[in-house]
């Protein structure tokens, strides 16, 4: 008799590789052709499914969207990563830059849908408002700067990190190590200019 606790994990393990085909699939295709070329049925024929399965998995396109979109994207440049403690704020600026362009590279396809040149606006602004909040961790957590400081620098730093991973899509022969140092390399004199009176909650 079949151990039925093995057999639902079987089953579950399936239906998640199923999920994740039409989550891979939505994402190329918004990479190609942006959200508004976005079809159930062009997504069940990349993930080679029939079309009727996709609603066993999705209720409708824009879950589908949901999730290709932001899954995976949450985890943008988190600083409070395990591996990161122990090091000194400017190893832990390079370090968290290293994993934010690598996770960018690791997920062109899902990047160059909302960074590229075929974005959604709406999920464009989102994920800045996400690499802000990254940002402002990361300040927060790696400096000593007041909040008023933060509040205006965060901005400054989110735009020219979103900047770098616009280049890096835009630029494959760069890799994420090489992107990580050019921009470590800029921040790095700007955190240590700040005049002080910009950084007083006064």
């Amino acid at each position: 008799m079949p151990n039925l606790i093995t057999t639902s994990t079987r089953s579950e393990r399936r239906r998640s590789r199923r999920r994740q085909r039409l989550v891979d699939a939505a994402r190329e295709i918004i990479a190609r052709k942006g959200l508004a070329g976005l079809t159930v049925q062009d997504v069940t024929e990349e993930a080679d499914m029939a079309v009727g399965s996709f609603y066993t998995y999705f209720p409708n396109k824009e879950a589908l969207i949901e999730a290709a979109i932001w899954e995976d994207l949450q985890q943008l440049g988190n600083p409070q990563r395990p591996e990161l403690a122990g090091l000194t704020p400017d190893q832990r600026l390079q370090a968290q830059l290293m994993q934010l362009f690598q996770f960018v590279e690791q997920h062109r396809a899902l990047f160059q849908a909302v960074f590229g040149p075929r974005h959604a606006p709406e999920h464009y602004e989102r994920a800045l408002d996400l690499l802000e909040t990254r940002v402002a961790d990361g300040l927060r957590l790696n400096t000593g700067l007041p909040e008023k400081a933060i509040a205006w620098i965060t901005p400054l730093l989110a735009g020219l990190i979103g900047g770098g991973i616009r280049y890096l899509l835009a630029h494959p022969e760069v890799s994420a190590e090489e992107m990580a140092l050019r921009t470590t390399i800029l921040i790095r004199p700007l955190s240590e200019q700040i005049p002080a009176d910009l950084t007083t909650n006064g």
